[in-house]
């Protein structure tokens, strides 16, 4: 039976006719209407809250941990990581492609090892060799560290296989051909597709199962995952480019929920070229790839954020060159003030030779090993002083350049050796201190207070950590070195600061200015008894909202 519309009939009802007194009175309503919406909008706003709940550290009390990750064993005389700040390597292990399981790839096209496809792979025969590597390399049953999958030879989902892994594409399309020799090219392209993606997704989940069962105390995840793809060094440097992550890319990162599902962390990859060191388009890239791992962080389903460690590869990609102070500021610096856990500062290839291990120690003596002792004490001291010890200071506002850094200490005025020509009397005078212009020195917990907030720590009995902040007026620094804990770590941070301003390399790339705080408006009042209008009280009403939402 055919679907007809009805047809209209006369409105029973009709409405009455719009006179001046309703037209008072429907405007009166409407006014109403407005100022409700207006206010369910602000309320909106100062309900919104902290971020999402973290999860509380690997290590208890460092918000934010550097961990080496460079193979250097061979290397004699070299300066402990440790003694910086730094965790060494046995609290993370990277696994590769030919040390853990019977992972598949192509060394070239007509090479391939374990069958070259995650459609050959066998599941049980790879799962045992897994656990076989794991016990291996983490004997400690309770290994209570970082575990990263680094499998990057091919990509999880068909599109993103692309230059040189274009090999798994064109090989699973010869084995769909294989079995189908009668397909046409669009069904061949269909399901390999098909196969290669489950087959892939199979590989990588079992294997994340396997090794979170045997050692279930570690944080588990899959590096280069996620990424926005946009590092091109040739875009990077273009004068328009925002480095925001494509839509497209996280749209294909969303589709990876099963993957986040699985992992109990993510290792985002941060890498640079020599071409883009130091430029403004590296910084956005980098921010961006920071900024996507936080925002897939929260997809999982879990109680809390997916902890995030960027793995920082240590030298650029073309030149094999130490990274330099500028970029340890756009990858670790970024990564702190960002509200990541920590970095891995990372190198697949091994460091063997003398040159290689000379500049390797002279690089964290005199630039990573003071940059990671600022960063961390400057991270913890703001968890104690900020959030009291119960969660991580995270940027306010994404897009700002400020850090977590440690201000150096003021320099002292250097002596005048030229001769001086002024009477004796007037040199008496002139070398007494001057106590009237001396300015205080800038306290960077209160300029921490208005540019960072408080992510806090998921504890473990489920309950989120207590999110009083100090009051408005009240010193965080006095409130903070009132706890032993904070005065141990300003002292630290005065030996550290000095310790760091005498580095050879110690210029950290300077923040932009604190935010500038807006009062809140003041009403004026006229002192009359005329009862106020509609318009003022909605004024009224509009100023108290938002002075809920600014307070602190």
């Amino acid at each position: 039976m055919a679907w007809t519309k009805p047809r209209s009939h006369p409105d029973p009802h009709p409405e009455p006719k719009l006179t001046l007194c309703s037209l008072r009175i429907h405007l009166a309503s409407s006014s109403v209407t407005l100022l409700f919406l207006l206010l369910a909008a602000f309320t909106s706003l100062c309900t919104a809250g902290p971020p999402r709940p973290a999860r509380p550290p690997l290590l208890s009390g460092q918000p934010f941990i550097i961990f080496w990750g460079i193979r250097d064993s061979s290397c004699s005389g070299r300066p402990d990581p440790k003694s910086f700040g730094m965790e060494r390597e046995g609290r993370v292990a990277v696994f590769y492609e030919d040390t853990l399981g019977n992972y598949p790839y192509f060394v070239d096209e007509d090479t391939p090892v374990n069958g070259g496809l995650p459609q050959h792979t066998r599941l049980d025969s790879h799962l045992q060799k897994t656990q076989q590597d794991v016990e291996a390399a983490l004997p400690a049953p309770r290994y209570l560290g970082l575990g990263v999958l680094r499998w990057a030879e091919w990509v999880p989902q068909w599109s993103r296989n692309q230059e040189k892994q274009a090999t798994y594409q064109e090989a699973s399309r010869n084995l769909m051909r294989s079995f189908f020799p009668s397909w046409t090219s669009e069904e061949v392209e269909k399901w390999s597709q098909v196969d290669f993606e489950a087959a892939a997704q199979s590989v990588m989940t079992e294997t994340l199962r396997e090794v979170k069962r045997l050692r279930p105390k570690a944080l588990w995840g899959m590096s280069p995952y996620p990424s926005c793809y946009n590092s091109n060094p040739t875009q990077t440097t273009l004068a328009n480019y925002t480095g925001q992550c494509p839509a497209a890319e996280m749209g294909l990162n969303d589709e990876l929920l099963w993957l986040w599902k699985r992992s109990s962390a993510l290792y985002p990859l941060l890498t640079l070229e020599k071409l883009q060191s130091g430029t403004a388009g590296a910084e956005r890239y980098l921010l961006s790839q920071i900024k996507e791992a936080l925002r897939v962080s929260s997809l999982a389903g879990t109680e809390f954020d997916l902890p995030v460690f960027p793995l920082v590869k240590s030298v650029y990609t073309s030149t094999n060159t130490l990274l330099s102070q500028s970029d340890l500021v756009s990858t670790i610096g970024e990564s702190a003030a960002m509200g990541t856990a920590g970095v891995v500062f990372w190198e697949k290839s091994e460091t063997k030779t003398e040159r290689e291990c000379q500049d390797l120690s002279e690089f964290v003596r005199k630039v990573l090993g003071p940059y990671s002792i600022n960063i961390t004490t400057a991270t913890r001291l703001c968890s104690v002083s900020l959030c009291q010890g119960k969660g991580r200071c995270v940027r306010q506002n994404p897009e700002s350049s400020t850090y977590l850094h440690l201000p150096p200490p003021p320099t002292a005025p250097e002596k005048v050796t030229e001769k001086v020509t002024e009477k004796p009397e007037a040199a008496k005078v002139t070398e007494q201190p001057n106590t009237d212009t001396k300015t205080a020195e800038p306290d960077p917990v209160e300029i921490w207070k208005k540019d960072f907030q408080c992510q806090w720590y998921k504890t473990a009995d489920g309950d989120v950590s207590d999110q009083q902040s100090p009051k408005d007026g009240v010193s965080i620094r006095r409130t903070v070195l009132e706890s032993s804990e904070a005065a141990v770590l300003a002292t630290r941070a005065s030996a550290i600061a000095s310790a760091t301003k005498r580095a050879s390399v110690t210029e950290f790339r300077g923040s932009s200015s604190p935010a500038t705080w807006s009062p809140m408006p003041s009403v004026p009042t006229d002192g009359g008894n005329k009862p106020l209008s509609a318009p003022v009280w909605t004024a009224l009403l509009l100023l108290v909202t938002s002075s809920l939402c600014l307070d602190p």
